[in-house]
């Protein structure tokens, strides 16, 4: 426990942690600005309002984009910084390495999930304390675009506060997983930089696979984005989840065991 409360402390007080809420932040306070300014808040609700669901705008689609790097930023690319610092051999001294390792798994997990979730929970607590939580007329303009077949499509017809919610704690969880992907590539790639910015390209170069014949719809970005310009299931989104997270588990062990620390 103590590996893991020395990372915890590392990831979330180290300045690439801030500098990843920061941007996050700043483009969805950009969102909500503009969204006022240029749509009004008479007659507009919380489900348009916030940067998930808004559509009017390019904010939503740059925060889904650097999702990846919003995750991986705050701490994922540390190990590979241990390594190429030796930094790693002095904490493997004081603890085994499953733990240095394991440690450092929750610590990028947590601190990836951290990064996203953060900066639109407070998207969407600054809009509730503007715009009433009630669901839009589907037939209008100014609707989210749900239909019966879309995911999580009876949570919004619950209360669209809560859809928002759940898309939060969806897109948060995806960003821990795909943090974990900066430790698996972290002994062979060449730069910090690359280990932050590889997952971005792995998303964006998979989610243009979902217009590739007989593939069918498995885009990484508009499964995470409540837009839903596609149709989902909510299975695949499990499959992707688990697919992710086992891959990056299994290369992170196995390349653990095979380097000699020491």
């Amino acid at each position: 426990m103590s590996a893991v409360r020395f990372e915890l402390y590392r990831a979330f007080h180290s300045r690439t942690f801030n500098i990843s809420l920061a941007i996050g932040t700043v483009i969805c306070i950009l969102d909500l600005i503009t969204f006022c300014t240029r749509l009004g808040i008479k007659g507009k609700y919380l489900i348009q309002a916030w940067i998930g669901a808004d559509y009017q705008f390019a904010y939503n689609q740059m925060f889904y984009i650097l999702l990846p790097v919003l995750a991986c930023l705050p701490y994922a690319g540390s190990l590979y910084t241990d390594i190429k610092t030796g930094y790693d051999k002095n904490i493997c001294v004081k603890t085994s390495r499953i733990n240095y390792v394991a440690a450092k798994c929750i610590s990028v997990f947590l601190s990836g999930s951290a990064g996203v979730a953060i900066p639109l929970f407070l998207n969407f607590f600054v809009a509730a304390g503007i715009f009433s939580d009630y669901h839009t007329e589907r037939l209008k303009a100014e609707s989210i675009g749900l239909i019966d077949r879309c995911m999580f499509v009876s949570v919004y017809n619950l209360d669209p506060a809560l859809y928002c919610l759940l898309y939060i704690l969806i897109d948060s969880l995806f960003a821990g997983v795909i943090a974990l992907t900066s430790l698996s590539i972290a002994r062979i790639v060449k730069s910090h930089f690359t280990a932050v910015v590889t997952p971005m390209i792995i998303v964006i170069i998979f989610s243009t696979m979902s217009g590739v014949k007989d593939f069918g719809n498995w885009s990484v970005l508009d499964m995470l984005n409540p837009r839903q310009y596609m149709h989902f299931y909510w299975y695949q989104m499990l499959i992707v989840y688990l697919v992710i997270l086992i891959v990056n588990v299994a290369v992170i062990t196995i390349t653990s065991k095979k380097r000699d620390i020491l």
